[in-house]
């Protein structure tokens, strides 16, 4: 189905803050990033993301520092004693968004999982193209592992990330399983998952509803700057074999280009055997997770992860809705494609 009405978006399904936040930005004639060209288009995300946000957690002073050849950017947040760390790779179409972006996000999720946060500044595109942000990403994770000690941080690690920063960390742990670097789990929200193909939700909201299909192929293009589309580091989804993955936590936005291929990783991780936690949020866009002063959808989502988070950093098993794999999942995971009898954990 397309979302569409004579030319116009069809947003009546949506939730009325996230309507009214895309109608002002209609009104005001709010250039898209592909449109402003990369300088403009950081410039302005720097102050249009981080705005998205309300009042921050209270969390003792950050530490700021570089790690690397790269200097890669790293801010680390203490949000409890829960055992484990979060690595956390912003979203922004591997060309815009920093630390500062997702600062008020990336302190909600410490709180709510009670543990330390390392948030990753990457290497963006189309300066440094693909691998460069995710070779940046196995660097933080390496340092953690066997430096992290040294901040009194534990080895026992979840991956994270939104949008952009999802399909790194979806490519980040198809690399720790290949090179025996262990992880607690995997939180991939809203993540792009297949570069080479464009799906029927690309289509659908491909206008109107925050990431336009024209924006996400400009992201792309400048991403794989002539890069292989289907290489599994950037096309997590086309990865040959998806066995032997950590625990994941996958949540999808409903109205969202995006939302088929988060489907479709879900389904695909499902059928290799993997402990999966799926969620679809309902009437909501692209980017919500950093939009808690616009809706509540933000924190609701950041309290789902906190609590998987911390089970997942405790070893044990995922948090699981009323339903079960034999029980009420069964008509989600059918919806998904997948089959009943996957070990699947999902969220109601």
């Amino acid at each position: 189905m397309n979302h569409t009405d004579g030319g116009r978006a069809d947003r009546s399904r949506l939730r009325p803050e996230l309507r009214e936040m895309l109608e002002a930005a209609e009104r005001l004639g709010t250039p898209s990033n592909d449109e402003l060209g990369v300088a403009r288009a950081r410039a302005a995300s720097e102050v249009s993301l981080a705005g998205h946000w309300d009042l921050k957690d209270e969390l003792p002073p950050p530490l700021t520092f570089t790690l690397g050849d790269a200097a890669i950017r790293c801010r680390l947040y203490r949000g409890g004693d829960a055992k484990g760390t979060l690595l956390f790779l912003h979203g922004g179409g591997w060309i815009v968004g920093s630390l500062d972006t997702h600062d008020g996000a990336a302190r909600a999720l410490a709180k709510a999982a009670g543990s330390n946060l390392l948030s990753v500044e990457y290497r963006k595109a189309p300066e440094q193209p693909f691998p460069a942000g995710l070779n940046d990403a196995e660097t933080a994770l390496r340092w953690l592992i066997t430096e992290g000690a040294s901040l009194g941080l534990s080895d026992r690690v979840v991956v994270a990330g939104d949008s952009a920063g999802a399909n790194i960390a979806a490519a980040l742990a198809l690399r720790a399983r290949d090179r025996a670097i262990p992880l607690a789990g995997q939180m991939l929200i809203y993540p792009a998952t297949d570069l080479a193909h464009e799906t029927a939700s690309t289509s659908a909201f491909a206008r109107g509803f925050f990431l336009s299909r024209a924006t996400l192929r400009w992201y792309i293009a400048n991403y794989l700057s002539g890069a292989d589309p289907t290489d599994p580091d950037a096309s997590p989804l086309l990865a040959p074999d998806l066995s032997g993955l950590c625990p994941t936590l996958l949540v999808t936005a409903d109205h969202d280009p995006l939302r088929d291929e988060g489907r479709a990783y879900a389904t695909r991780l499902m059928e290799a055997g993997n402990a999966v936690t799926f969620r679809e949020w309902p009437g909501t866009t692209h980017g919500f997770m950093i939009m808690a002063g616009i809706t509540p959808a933000a924190r609701e989502l950041i309290g789902v992860m906190g609590a998987w988070a911390r089970r997942s950093q405790s070893g044990l098993p995922p948090p699981c809705g009323e339903g079960s794999a034999a029980g009420r999942s069964r008509s989600e995971a059918e919806a998904l494609d997948a089959p009943a009898s996957v070990r699947l954990h999902i969220l109601l």
